[in-house]
C-alpha cells in the first residue's frame, strides 16, 4: 500500500510541475518585444547609387515606422550620401527603404552592403527586391494562371 501511495504522490507532483515547465519553455522560444533594436546591429551612413535609367525617389523608414526626411531624388548615375537638413543620417539593417511611389519597401540589410561604417545600396537592388515576379508582386501573371504554384 505504501508503494502505491508513493507512486500516486510522484504522479501528482509531476502533473503539477509539467504545466510550469511548459510555460517556461514557451517563454524561451518566443522572443520578447524589443522596442529598441539591439546595439550590436551595424549602424552607419547610407550611400545610394542610382544605377537606373531614370530619375528616382528614395524613401526610408525606421524600425518604428517613422519616415526619415521626405525623400531624396537621384538622377541617373548619381551617387549620394543621404542627409536631412545637412546632417548625414545613420541607418540600421532593419530600416525600410523604397524606390518610387507605388511599390513596397524592403529591409536595408537585404539589399545593402555594410562596409567601414557605411551602407552601400544600388537602386536596381532595391527595385528587384520590391518588384519580384516582373512587378506583379505575388499575384500570378496572365500566363501563370494554369501553372501550378510550385512551378511559378
Amino acid at each position: 500500500m505504501t508503494k502505491i501511495i508513493n507512486a500516486l504522490i510522484i504522479v501528482a507532483t509531476m502533473l503539477c510541475i509539467a504545466p510550469t515547465g511548459a510555460l517556461a519553455q514557451q517563454d524561451r522560444y518566443s522572443p520578447p518585444y524589443e522596442p529598441e533594436p539591439p546595439r550590436d546591429r551595424p549602424r552607419g551612413e547610407i550611400q545610394v547609387t542610382n544605377d537606373w535609367r531614370d530619375e528616382i525617389n528614395v524613401t526610408i523608414w525606421t524600425h518604428q515606422r517613422e519616415r526619415i526626411g521626405d525623400s531624396w531624388t537621384l538622377r541617373p548615375g548619381e551617387t549620394a550620401v543621404l542627409a536631412v537638413d545637412g546632417i548625414r543620417i545613420k541607418v540600421r539593417p532593419n530600416y525600410k527603404i523604397k524606390v518610387g511611389d507605388d511599390w513596397g519597401r524592403v529591409n536595408l540589410g537585404a539589399v545593402g552592403e555594410f562596409s567601414r561604417g557605411t551602407w552601400y545600396v544600388n537602386v536596381r537592388d532595391i527595385w528587384r527586391a520590391t518588384h519580384q515576379r516582373g512587378g506583379r508582386g505575388d499575384r500570378p501573371g496572365p500566363r501563370d494562371e494554369n501553372v501550378p504554384d510550385w512551378q511559378r
